[in-house]
């Protein structure tokens, strides 16, 4: 799996079509998304960032709360 988001994947996420970079790149800066452009004009997102915008973390450090309350008394 590449660390950047393929030109389809993008484009999905946008809701153009693969060969509009421009467009692309407005919505990325609309939306406040951070990105790079290549040597072709196709803007860049890296998937772990990607994954952290959409919700989806991978975050292996634990929770200083459980996620479910303890209704067990002492």
């Amino acid at each position: 799996m590449n660390d950047h988001l393929c030109a389809t994947e993008l484009a999905d996420l946008v809701g153009c079509k693969v060969n509009q970079r421009s467009r692309m790149a407005a919505w990325l800066d609309k939306n406040h998304w951070r990105y790079a452009v290549d040597s072709t004009g196709l803007p860049k997102v890296a998937r772990a960032y990607y994954n952290r915008k959409m919700g989806v973390t991978e975050d292996k450090t634990p929770a200083k709360y459980a996620d479910t309350p303890n209704f067990q008394t002492a």
